[in-house]
């Protein structure tokens, strides 16, 4: 799997009301258990995934319609890049690099236009996982289910260990850190980070635990 391994969880320091520290971890430390929406049936379920030796092991089942997903699988948005010389006059590489949703049947060839001779020609192409096209879990790409639009903003998480998370940052007045560049709270949207919307992403964080809480 391309998915990095979670970091370790060792000297995280004490919780202190009022103070956030950021404790470098990333946001593949929520991985291992992601509530998510079936991609045929809409059904919320749950991916859960361990990681062994150089690798995550990851399934899904649907209880809905039944559907299952294991390493490997992928079901979410993806990249469509694929190159090839001009079928007309040879002079021009024909590059293709599409984005493509999830759900959406993917073709094997795309059309590109030549510069030189202005003629269109087939380029065979390949698919790359986008595992980073939020809000959506990174082993399959299925919908995640813990998404809230707020005024400023789209709020997701995996679960309830990552919306604690969330909510501790919020609330803190104090926000501290040493230079984590690669840490999930170094990565947030910039709104997430601005003292103004401090009540607004508390207020986000505890509506999607009721809706955890209630399933």
């Amino acid at each position: 799997m391309a998915v990095q391994r979670p970091p370790g969880r060792r000297g995280r320091p004490a919780s202190v009301p009022g103070r956030h520290f950021d404790d470098g971890r990333g946001l593949n430390a929520f991985a291992d258990r992601i509530a998510v929406r079936c991609h045929r049936c809409d059904t919320p379920g749950w991916v859960l995934a361990s990681w062994q030796p150089y690798r995550w092991t990851v399934r899904f089942r649907c209880t809905g319609c039944s559907v299952a997903l294991d390493s490997g699988d992928w079901v979410g948005a993806v990249c469509m890049q694929g190159r090839r010389p001009c079928g007309y006059c040879g002079h021009q590489w024909l590059y293709v690099h599409r984005r493509i949703a999830s759900g959406v049947r993917l073709p094997a060839t795309f059309p590109a236009r030549c510069g030189q001779c202005g003629r269109s020609s087939d380029v065979d192409v390949s698919a790359t996982p986008l595992r980073d096209a939020e809000p959506a879990d990174p082993h399959f790409g299925l919908p995640l289910h813990l998404v809230e639009p707020t005024r400023a903003g789209l709020l997701w998480a995996y679960n309830a260990e990552h919306l604690q998370a969330l909510h501790h940052y919020a609330v803190a007045t104090l926000r501290e850190t040493k230079g984590h560049h690669r840490s999930m709270f170094s990565r947030l949207p910039q709104w997430m980070k601005l003292a103004r919307h401090r009540v607004l992403l508390q207020r986000a964080v505890e509506r999607l635990q009721k809706r955890l809480l209630q399933g």
